[in-house]
C-alpha cells in the first residue's frame, strides 16, 4: 500500500497547460481567452510567472452585474433586455486587476492529492495553481483531476 500511495501526488494528476493573462489585460480579453480555452478560470501572472491573482467565470459575472442589482436583485426583472449588452460594452476595457481574486491558494507538485483535495474542500474552490520552489506557476490541479485520482484508487491502480 505504501508504494501505491507515492503515486498519489499532485505532480501525477496536475495539468501543465495553464491559461494565463496579465493584470493589465481587459475584461474582453479574459472572456475571449476563457471561451477559446474552454475554461472557467484563468491564472493571472506577472512576467516572471509569479501569481498575481485568479479569475473565474464567477468573477466576470459579479463584475458584470451592476451594484444596484446586487443590492436589490428583484430589480433585474424590470431591466430592459439591452442592459446586458450595454453593461458588457461599458466594462469590456476594464483591467482584470479590478475584479480578479487576489488571495490565491496554491500547492506544490510534491504535495499529496489529499492535501490538494483538502484545500479545494476547505476553501470551496475549483482549482489550485501549482507552483515550484521559486513560486512560479507550473500547472494547476482541479476537482476533475482529484476525481481521476479517486477513480484510480477504486480501480486499484
Amino acid at each position: 500500500m505504501r508504494n501505491r500511495a507515492k503515486s498519489y501526488l499532485v505532480s501525477n494528476y496536475m495539468q501543465t497547460n495553464v491559461s494565463t493573462l496579465g493584470t493589465e489585460d481587459t475584461f474582453e480579453k479574459a472572456v475571449n481567452k476563457m471561451v477559446e480555452a474552454k475554461t472557467n478560470g484563468l491564472v493571472i501572472v506577472d512576467k516572471d510567472l509569479k501569481i498575481e491573482g485568479i479569475l473565474s467565470s464567477w468573477d466576470l459575472i459579479q463584475f458584470l452585474v451592476p451594484d444596484y442589482l446586487e443590492e436589490d436583485k428583484h430589480l433585474a426583472s424590470f431591466e430592459p433586455a439591452d442592459v446586458f449588452l450595454q453593461r458588457t460594452m461599458e466594462i469590456k476595457d476594464e483591467p482584470i486587476e479590478k475584479f480578479m481574486t487576489k488571495k490565491v491558494y496554491t500547492c506544490n507538485a510534491e504535495d499529496s492529492i489529499m492535501q490538494a483535495a483538502a484545500m479545494l474542500s476547505e476553501f470551496r474552490i475549483r482549482q489550485l495553481p501549482v507552483i515550484d520552489a521559486d513560486e512560479k506557476l507550473i500547472g494547476y490541479i482541479n476537482r476533475t483531476d482529484i476525481k481521476k485520482a479517486i477513480g484510480d484508487v477504486l480501480k486499484g491502480k
